[in-house]
């Protein structure tokens, strides 16, 4: 049990180093919000594997409920979704959708990021790092409860800080319709259960690496393309957005689905989208915050270098 709550600390303080800090998002001179961080992001993610542990299901319904999440933290917390002037960056004008208030692009980017690295990248890496304990849940009822309770404070302060900075409220439409669809992810989560594995093995553990690399690293590049270097018009953003996701998605749920997955392989796919954040991070954080957070950027990528490092040592003496 003290090992489960270890595992469970490990996601909770993971999830926002890798969703915030290794993207270059929040630069390190930001640390010290670590702790609201992890009470929006870490929370996020224990609850959706909790959950996902406890009902058996399979990881098409955990892709589901970290949309959900997704949708949740920018349309309902920040609200990014629908406010023109997000902490003044201005993200909605590129693919602005007057009928839906809101742009395509920034929409289909924002909840990518949040479905495969705020929530699956860091499942997927903490369980690396304990895998005697992947297949179970790790927090009793009360456990639950907790992290439910700091997910509610850290919303409530984010989207306290976030309304001070630009007072912004999206409309009862807008709200109404994230809610909706938050529940239609939800609902269809639970008709994805886990499926027995098959006889045949997945590709090896270095080209499934290889391929969440690629894939990752594709999906960061549309955005430093089209929307920067390229100048490309939107509707050719939305689409390679769409394009890489497509692709990944039925390269791991479908060629690899029902196969036999080892601990190895398992850890390549996870350390495969930390690498992706690991490069793009560098870009972001300087086009955000300057040169002059790098030096702190670089010691947090020599951490998570470690701990690929350790999540590797401990898959590979792990079996099944």
């Amino acid at each position: 049990m003290k090992r489960n709550w270890t595992a469970a600390w490990s996601l909770f303080v993971l999830s926002p180093l890798i969703a915030e800090y290794l993207l270059g998002s929040l630069p390190m001179q930001l640390i010290t919000i670590l702790p609201l961080m992890a009470m929006l992001y870490g929370s996020g993610a224990i609850l959706v594997r909790e959950c996902v542990r406890r009902a058996n299901l399979g990881w098409p319904a955990l892709l589901l409920l970290a949309a959900a999440y997704g949708l949740t933290e920018e349309g309902l917390v920040t609200q990014s979704l629908f406010n023109p002037n997000y902490l003044h960056l201005r993200l909605l004008d590129y693919g602005w959708m007057p009928a839906l208030g809101t742009s395509l692009v920034w929409l289909i980017y924002v909840v990518g990021i949040h479905v495969f690295w705020s929530i699956s990248v860091p499942i997927a890496f903490t369980e690396a790092l304990f895998p005697e304990a992947r297949d179970r849940a790790w927090l009793p009822g009360w456990g639950l409860a907790i992290f439910a309770l700091l997910l509610v404070l850290g919303a409530g302060a984010t989207g306290r800080f976030t309304y001070k900075q630009l007072p912004f409220m999206a409309s009862p439409a807008q709200l109404g319709g994230t809610i909706a669809a938050i529940v239609v992810l939800v609902g269809a989560a639970r008709f994805f259960p886990r499926r027995p594995t098959g006889p045949k093995p997945v590709p090896p553990a270095g080209t499934i690496f290889g391929a969440a690399l690629v894939a990752g690293s594709a999906f960061m590049a549309v955005r430093f393309l089209a929307e920067g270097a390229l100048h490309l018009a939107w509707p050719a953003a939305f689409a390679g957005y769409v394009a890489v996701m497509a692709a990944f998605l039925a390269f791991v749920l479908g060629f690899c689905r029902n196969r036999r997955w080892t601990a190895a392989q398992r850890f390549a796919l996870a350390s495969g989208g930390v690498a992706a954040y690991g490069w793009a991070g560098f870009a972001i954080d300087i086009s955000l915050h300057g040169t002059a957070s790098l030096p702190a950027h670089v010691g947090l990528v020599v951490v998570f270098a470690a701990l690929t490092l350790l999540a590797g040592r401990r898959s590979a003496r792990a079996t099944g």
